[in-house]
């Protein structure tokens, strides 16, 4: 009669589960962690040298998306994005006004460049700020553009209800 050996430790119910179990969670927290990005988006008033904390910028990873994504800015004036497995990052100002130059506006960020030594974008409206690793630093201005228009009429155009056309005499 032969005998086969088997390991005391997995005749105990439950323990070959738990190790596989543990060993699937381990691999798929290793996988997780080479494939995604972290980063910081910090948006700054470039007037006064401070966090915008009402902004919600328009966030479009590049993988296969065509849209963007508004996100909120926290009482600090960040915006943390998970990358996932994009490549290429593009933000657009929603609330306040840009002040990168025009031909910035449109740019793709790589992400890997941001987590390794971070980005700061052009400013054309002054204040400053050093990105740090994993950090893209965007400059902001409230919108403070009312549209000036002359002076209206001094008569009542004539179809209008409170000055009816009268045939000419």
């Amino acid at each position: 009669m032969s005998r086969s050996f088997v390991n005391p430790i997995f005749n105990k119910p439950g323990v070959l589960v738990r190790a596989a179990l543990g060993l699937c969670v381990s691999l798929s927290s290793v996988g997780y962690a080479q494939q995604s990005h972290p980063l910081r988006i910090r948006i700054i008033n470039a007037k006064t040298n401070k966090p915008i904390t009402d902004e919600r910028l328009n966030v479009a990873l590049r993988v296969d998306q065509i849209g963007s994504v508004p996100m909120a800015t926290d009482k600090n004036g960040i915006i943390l994005v998970d990358t996932g497995q994009a490549t290429t990052i593009r933000i657009l100002a929603n609330m306040y006004a840009d002040c990168r130059p025009r031909g910035e506006l449109y740019t793709n960020y790589s992400i890997d460049t941001i987590v390794k030594t971070g980005i700061t974008t052009g400013n054309l409206c002054g204040g400053n700020a050093t990105a740090k690793p994993g950090e893209l630093v965007l400059f902001e201005i409230p919108k403070t553009f009312i549209p000036v228009y002359p002076a209206p009429p001094n008569s009542n155009p004539p179809h209008s209800d409170e000055n009816p056309h009268k045939p000419p005499q």
